[in-house]
């Protein structure tokens, strides 16, 4: 059995381990209350930040909404306009209208190209607007006469003389309509060519690393 000098002992450290516990307990409690505060402090430092930034902004837009105002009311004719601009801007309103055609016309053979490829669509998307937007700049071309100005001393060899009669027949529409589509197929047929050229070309170079 256990002598008593030794249960005093025993009692006697009880309260001095109860106290270390109690004393990391509190350690534990006061970094996690710590993090807390630095953490909400941070918050609010963001929130202030976000408060300052919006301020300003709104304060730049209303000083220059307010100049703006003070100008036109100082001077309403500056809102005048002129029958040149309306004559441009009508020009390209129009523009875009007519070159919606062969935008979705060259969208049209890149997709065409694309399903016969095997590939997918949607993940070649980019390329397809790519390639329309290219129709788009050879449609550009051939109504501007640049093209045709490039052209006209090999079409001269062909007996063409009247180049400004072009796009003008129905047949040269859909001329025009089928120039929208291969430059569309093209295009696309050029991007998927080198690209599986540089395909193979790094493939062939890894084989040769790795030999």
């Amino acid at each position: 059995m256990a002598s008593s000098q030794d249960i005093d002992n025993k009692i006697a450290e009880f309260p001095a381990s109860e106290n270390k516990a109690n004393t990391e307990s509190n350690y534990t409690t006061f970094v996690s209350e710590r993090a807390a505060f630095e953490e909400y402090e941070l918050r609010q430092a963001d929130i202030r930040r976000t408060l300052v930034i919006i301020t300003t902004y709104f304060s730049v837009f209303t000083a220059i909404f307010l100049i703006l105002a003070w100008v036109s009311f100082g001077n309403p004719e500056i809102y005048r306009i002129d029958s040149e601009t309306l004559s441009l801007l009508n020009s390209g309103f129009n523009a875009i209208l007519l070159l919606t055609m062969p935008f979705l016309l060259g969208v049209l053979g890149a997709v065409a190209r694309l399903l016969l490829s095997g590939v997918r669509v949607m993940a070649e998307l980019p390329l397809a607007v790519g390639s329309g937007l290219m129709a788009t700049f050879s449609w550009v071309g051939i109504k501007s006469g640049v093209f045709m100005a490039v052209v006209a001393p090999h079409m001269a060899k062909q007996g063409v003389a009247d180049q400004a009669a072009f796009a003008k027949t129905p047949s040269d529409f859909y001329t025009l309509v089928l120039v929208a589509v291969f430059v569309g197929m093209f295009s696309t047929n050029l991007y998927l060519f080198i690209s599986q050229r540089v395909e193979q070309l790094s493939s062939r170079k890894a084989e040769h690393r790795e030999r």
